[in-house]
């Protein structure tokens, strides 16, 4: 078989072969086309009827007062956030709510030990209290951590917040108070031993 006829059954060959498949360019659907343009509308106009600033009925229902850092006053705790404090060092057993758990932690919405008398209150955070205490009528029997570690302004930020929050409304307490209770107590090494021991 000389040159020209191997050329001529080589193409023989390839022009029974199918041609590769080819995808060729086809359109979207129409109906697909209909659903993404309503989708962008609706979008457009749910960002559109949205309201923002002063109207908190969308996201996570914080207001604008919410956002706002908290203002120093004048004697007052300095610019430390009391609601924040409380969320790191004590939302854990007394709960964000302030209604403890039953039974195991006491709550602090509408007790007598923290819209009562600041001093007592002031003690019970800087040194702590293990034993009983009869809190709303009911006898807990546990142990709350001193917390003489935190500053004078956050223990009197922390006081402020759970005297005002969760329907509580007493009087805010000062840093200067704070700070006299923990140089009167300074020698004091141990919590003090249940609501008896606190009331003397």
């Amino acid at each position: 078989m000389n040159k020209e006829q191997r050329r001529k059954a080589a193409n023989a060959q390839r022009q029974r072969e199918n041609a590769d498949p080819d995808e060729s360019v086809r359109p979207l659907p129409w109906v697909l086309v209909m659903l993404l343009g309503a989708m962008a509308m609706w979008g457009s106009f749910y960002i559109y009827i949205t309201p923002s600033g002063e109207d908190s009925a969308y996201g996570d229902q914080r207001t604008v007062t919410d956002l706002r850092p908290p203002v120093a006053l004048a004697g007052g705790p300095a610019a430390i956030d009391g609601k924040q404090v409380y969320a790191g060092k004590c939302v854990a057993c007394h709960q964000a709510t302030g209604l403890g758990v039953a039974g195991v932690f006491p709550p602090l919405a509408g007790s007598e030990w923290v819209i009562g008398d600041e001093v007592v209150l002031t003690h019970i955070l800087l040194h702590g209290v293990n034993g009983e205490m009869v809190v709303k009528g009911n006898t807990y029997n546990g142990a709350m951590p001193a917390w003489k570690s935190m500053s004078d302004g956050e223990l009197a930020a922390v006081i402020t917040y759970i005297r005002s929050d969760w329907g509580n409304s007493a009087a805010p307490v000062l840093e200067a108070t704070i700070k006299a209770q923990r140089e009167a107590t300074k020698d004091r090494a141990e919590p003090y031993q249940g609501g008896k021991d606190l009331k003397s």
